[in-house]
C-alpha cells in the first residue's frame, strides 16, 4: 500500500520493564526524527529514556502512526487510551506470545523502511461499544468481561438480545469478545475464533454451573448483561480498563463500536498467525507457518 504523503509524526510506546525494549524504542525515535517525523514518545516511557522534551500523553496521540514495543497487553493498553479515529499501528513484537504483533525485534528497522516505502497493508479490526446506564466505557478491541468483585463468588446474570431475553446463566463471568478478541480469554475459556470476515462477536460464559455454550451474535445486534444476584459486579476491558456496576446501574449493553483499530502489515494473515501462536504445535507439521 503506498502512502500518499510522508507521514509527519508518530508515537512511540513500550514496555518499560524490559531494558531491551527500552533501548529498542530509543533507537527506533531516533531513526524517525532521523526521516522527518515529529515524535512524540509516551510520557513514563519517556521518563525513562530521559527524553520528557518529547513526552505526551497517549491519549493526546493524535499521529499519523503508533509504534508499540511489547506484546499484546501493551498493543491493548494503548488502543483503550488513543483519541479517535486512532491511527494504525506498527507493533513490535516483545511479549510472551503476541498474536497482534508480527514484526520481531530483530526486523524492527526493516519494518520502519518498508512503512516508509509505502510497502504495508493495513487490518482493520472491529471493537466493542459498552454502556453501564448513560456512561460510554472505553472501546474493546478484545473483549469485556463481567466477574463477580469477590474471588469465587458466582454470578447470576440474564442475557438480552435487542430487549428480548435469551437466557439466564450462573457461571464465575461472562465474556462478550470480538472477531480477533476470540482468540484471548474467550478461546481460554471455551469459545469459538471467529473468522475475521465474520461480522459478529461472541458471548462465551466463563465456568457456567448452568448449561450454557457461547453465542455467537450478529454484530447488529446490542447485547445486555442484566445481574440478578449479586447487584453488584466488575466490568473489565481488555484487561486494563475496570468499572464498578452497582444497584443504579445493574446492566451493561454491548453492541459493535463505530470505531476500528488498524495494524501496519507486511506478510501473513489471520490463519498464518493463528497457526503460529495458538492451534497447532511444531509436532504437527506447521513450524513454517
Amino acid at each position: 500500500m503506498a502512502r500518499e504523503s510522508l507521514t509527519e509524526t508518530v508515537g512511540v510506546v513500550a514496555r518499560i520493564d524490559r531494558k531491551e525494549a527500552l533501548t529498542l524504542a530509543a533507537k527506533l525515535a531516533e531513526k524517525f526524527k532521523t526521516e522527518g517525523f515529529h515524535v512524540f514518545i509516551e510520557t513514563t516511557l519517556a521518563k525513562r529514556l530521559r527524553l520528557t522534551e518529547d513526552s505526551a500523553p497517549i491519549e493526546n496521540m493524535k499521529t499519523n502512526l503508533i509504534v508499540t514495543i511489547g506484546g499484546d497487553g501493551t498493543i491493548l493498553r494503548t488502543c483503550l487510551r488513543l483519541p479517535k479515529p486512532e491511527p494504525p499501528i506498527l507493533a513490535i513484537d516483545m511479549g510472551v506470545r503476541g498474536f497482534l504483533t508480527e514484526i520481531p525485534p530483530e526486523k524492527a528497522f526493516e519494518a520502519v523502511d518498508k512503512y516508509l516505502k509505502g510497502a504495508y497493508a493495513v487490518e482493520q479490526y472491529s471493537k466493542l461499544a459498552s454502556f453501564v446506564g448513560d456512561t460510554r466505557l472505553p472501546d474493546a478491541l478484545n473483549e469485556v468481561f463481567v466477574t463477580s468483585r469477590h474471588l469465587s463468588k458466582l454470578l447470576h446474570v440474564r442475557i438480552m438480545k435487542d430487549d428480548k431475553p435469551v437466557a439466564d446463566c450462573r457461571a464465575d463471568g461472562v465474556i462478550m469478545s470480538t472477531q480477533v478478541g476470540s482468540t484471548g480469554y474467550t478461546f481460554s475459556a471455551g469459545g469459538p475464533i471467529l473468522d475475521p470476515e465474520l461480522d459478529a462477536f461472541v458471548l462465551t460464559p466463563v465456568c457456567p454451573i448452568t448449561v450454557m455454550r457461547p453465542i455467537v451474535f450478529s454484530a447488529t445486534s446490542e447485547v445486555a448483561v442484566e445481574l440478578l444476584n449479586p447487584k453488584v459486579a466488575k466490568v473489565v476491558i481488555d484487561g486494563d480498563f475496570q468499572k464498578l456496576m452497582g444497584e443504579k446501574t445493574p446492566s451493561i449493553r454491548v453492541r459493535k463500536s463505530e470505531h476500528k483499530s488498524s495494524f501496519i502489515r507486511f506478510e501473513g494473515h489471520f490463519y498464518q498467525r493463528l497457526k503460529a501462536r495458538l492451534l497447532f504445535s511444531k509436532e504437527e507439521g506447521y513450524e513454517n507457518g
